[in-house]
């Protein structure tokens, strides 16, 4: 964690936030992302995460400081983001980057952000230059997608979030020439590419080959820490990308005993068909429409029974229902409308 500047706390805030509006969207794309450590004496608002909650995401991490008035303006927007892409997938972040204040909480809760919020939290690859606010968009691949003022990254993130969805390049970046047609059909989308690759591993004297192999060996080395970190933090999520991962490279075996424990897991069906609904009342709220405040009791009380298990993987799932109901929860006041 980097520590803030004298410049950052000096009288001059103001005249560093005016530079983010006129600087263009830096592409800054490619650089490998290194999340920092969200420890909890860091943490200011929202959910709290790890590292490892972020793989597989698109994240919005925004630079911001409660003294700075372009920051303020930018919030309602992030939480729009977070409101319609977070069920597929995606998160916003925040790291304050001025001095501690009681007023940032209370902000915070005003304005009924629910994404999560750190204090001084610093992105070594997309750093924060100095004006705010600043925001990185990564992608799921975990890759710097374009660095710059926040609002000219919000219409990226659709486009990440399809991506992610229909599956990832993995060969992107290596430059291709006799095996272009790779490129097409080398993707994270569930299809087996383990038998595009098999062939190319006894090419040792073909550079573009190796290069493949290592595009892909990398891949799956962060495919692996994903699904690790899924079976630790939504094992929902969990079954799918572990049957995803053995469709795409049959030769990975290591997630086979967790896969046969999570499948006889009785409780996850039925919470993979609450998770449904809170998903449901998401996109309505998503949407400007009221959610039903019967309709909210009725899942957290199904939720709460789960939460009693003695089933690590069941206690994990209903632990991450609650707090999407948590979110649910905090409908608009009549001054916010």
């Amino acid at each position: 964690m980097k520590t803030f500047t004298a410049l950052l706390l000096s009288g001059s805030i103001a005249a560093m936030t005016a530079p983010a509006f006129i600087h263009a969207a830096d592409n800054g794309a490619g650089a490998k992302v290194t999340y920092p450590s969200f420890d909890d004496s860091s943490h200011l608002h929202g959910p709290k995460i790890k590292a490892s909650d972020l793989k597989g995401k698109v994240v919005f991490f925004e630079y911001w400081g409660i003294n700075c008035p372009p920051c303020i303006a930018s919030m309602p927007h992030l939480q729009e983001l977070q409101d319609k892409f977070q069920s597929k997938g995606f998160t916003v972040v925040g790291s304050h980057r001025q001095g501690p204040s009681p007023r940032i909480k209370q902000f915070l809760e005003e304005k009924k952000i629910t994404f999560p919020v750190y204090q001084g939290l610093d992105i070594p690859a997309a750093s924060c230059p100095g004006g705010l606010p600043h925001a990185v968009l990564i992608g799921a691949n975990g890759k710097v997608v374009a660095k710059g003022h926040p609002t000219q990254l919000y219409d990226l993130v659709k486009k990440e979030v399809m991506k992610a969805e229909r599956g990832l390049p993995i060969l992107e970046g290596v430059e291709l020439d006799k095996y272009k047609s790779l490129a097409k059909t080398v993707v994270s989308n569930g299809s087996n590419i383990e038998s595009k690759i098999t062939p190319l591993r006894k090419k040792t004297d073909d550079e573009e080959a190796q290069a493949v192999c290592g595009a892909f060996d990398e891949w799956l080395g962060d495919a692996k820490d994903m699904v690790q970190a899924q079976i630790q933090s939504n094992p929902l999520e969990a079954v799918t990308a572990i049957t995803r991962l053995k469709t795409a490279v049959p030769s990975v075996k290591e997630f086979d005993e967790p896969l046969a424990g999570l499948k006889a897991n009785k409780d996850l069906p039925k919470l993979a068909d609450l998770n449904k609904k809170i998903s449901a009342l998401e996109q309505r709220k998503a949407k400007g429409r009221k959610v039903s405040e019967s309709d909210l009791k009725s899942l957290a009380q199904a939720v709460d029974k789960f939460a009693e298990s003695d089933n690590e993987a069941t206690q994990t799932v209903a632990g991450n229902l609650k707090r999407s109901l948590s979110s649910l929860a905090v409908q608009e006041s009549p001054e916010d409308k």
